[in-house]
Protein backbone atom coordinates (compact mmCIF):
# COMPACT_ATOMS: atom_id res chain seq x y z
CA UNK A 1 0.00 0.00 0.00
CA UNK A 2 1.33 3.50 -1.13
CA UNK A 3 -0.39 6.73 -0.21
CA UNK A 4 0.57 10.43 -0.97
CA UNK A 5 1.61 12.48 2.25
CA UNK A 6 2.39 16.33 2.56
CA UNK A 7 4.99 18.02 4.52
CA UNK A 8 5.48 21.13 5.40
CA UNK A 9 8.92 22.46 3.67
CA UNK A 10 11.21 24.18 6.83
CA UNK A 11 12.55 27.59 7.31
CA UNK A 12 15.73 28.74 5.68
CA UNK A 13 18.51 26.85 5.92
CA UNK A 14 18.63 23.16 7.30
CA UNK A 15 16.11 21.12 8.60
CA UNK A 16 14.61 17.77 8.98
CA UNK A 17 11.29 15.77 8.19
CA UNK A 18 10.42 12.20 9.36
CA UNK A 19 9.25 10.52 6.97
CA UNK A 20 8.76 6.25 6.40
CA UNK A 21 11.67 4.72 4.77
CA UNK A 22 11.85 5.04 1.21
CA UNK A 23 9.77 7.90 0.76
CA UNK A 24 9.63 8.95 -2.81
CA UNK A 25 9.98 13.03 -3.22
CA UNK A 26 7.61 14.13 -5.85
CA UNK A 27 7.61 17.62 -6.05
CA UNK A 28 7.70 21.05 -4.35
CA UNK A 29 5.20 23.95 -4.56
CA UNK A 30 3.61 26.44 -2.89
CA UNK A 31 0.14 26.11 -1.35
CA UNK A 32 -1.54 28.97 -0.47
CA UNK A 33 1.67 30.19 -0.01
CA UNK A 34 3.24 28.22 1.58
CA UNK A 35 6.02 25.89 0.57
CA UNK A 36 5.10 22.28 0.56
CA UNK A 37 7.11 18.54 -0.53
CA UNK A 38 4.59 15.92 -1.64
CA UNK A 39 5.95 12.20 -1.03
CA UNK A 40 4.87 8.74 -2.06
CA UNK A 41 5.04 7.30 1.32
CA UNK A 42 4.49 3.28 2.69
CA UNK A 43 2.79 4.14 5.85
CA UNK A 44 3.94 1.20 7.14
CA UNK A 45 7.47 1.63 6.92
CA UNK A 46 9.56 2.83 9.75
CA UNK A 47 10.10 6.05 9.86
CA UNK A 48 13.63 8.11 9.24
CA UNK A 49 15.01 11.13 9.49
CA UNK A 50 15.68 13.11 6.37
CA UNK A 51 17.32 16.28 5.98
CA UNK A 52 16.86 19.09 3.86
CA UNK A 53 18.18 22.60 2.90
CA UNK A 54 15.87 25.39 2.13
CA UNK A 55 17.68 28.50 0.24
CA UNK A 56 16.94 31.42 -1.77
CA UNK A 57 17.90 32.60 -4.99
CA UNK A 58 22.35 34.06 -5.25
CA UNK A 59 22.74 32.68 -1.41
CA UNK A 60 25.60 30.60 -0.80
CA UNK A 61 24.98 26.83 -0.24
CA UNK A 62 27.80 25.37 2.44
CA UNK A 63 30.65 23.44 0.17
CA UNK A 64 31.00 21.03 2.66
CA UNK A 65 27.43 19.38 2.23
CA UNK A 66 26.68 16.75 -0.26
CA UNK A 67 22.71 18.17 -1.50
CA UNK A 68 20.87 17.08 -4.36
CA UNK A 69 18.66 19.48 -5.96
CA UNK A 70 14.48 18.26 -5.12
CA UNK A 71 12.37 21.23 -6.58
CA UNK A 72 11.57 25.26 -6.49
CA UNK A 73 8.49 26.95 -5.53
CA UNK A 74 7.85 30.63 -5.39
CA UNK A 75 5.94 32.85 -2.50
CA UNK A 76 4.45 36.11 -2.86
CA UNK A 77 3.44 35.95 -6.46
CA UNK A 78 6.93 35.67 -7.57
CA UNK A 79 9.09 37.84 -5.38
CA UNK A 80 10.22 35.03 -3.40
CA UNK A 81 11.97 31.95 -5.19
CA UNK A 82 13.50 28.82 -2.83
CA UNK A 83 15.02 25.68 -3.73
CA UNK A 84 14.95 22.43 -1.88
CA UNK A 85 17.55 20.26 -1.69
CA UNK A 86 18.38 16.90 0.10
CA UNK A 87 21.48 16.86 2.46
CA UNK A 88 23.12 13.55 1.91
CA UNK A 89 23.97 11.57 5.16
CA UNK A 90 27.08 12.12 6.28
CA UNK A 91 29.21 8.53 6.50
Amino acid sequence: MREVWKYGVGTFGLFSINMPEGAQILTVGAQHDVGHMWALVDPRAPRVSRTFLLTGTGHEIDGTLTVEYVGTFQQVNGALVWHVFEVAACS
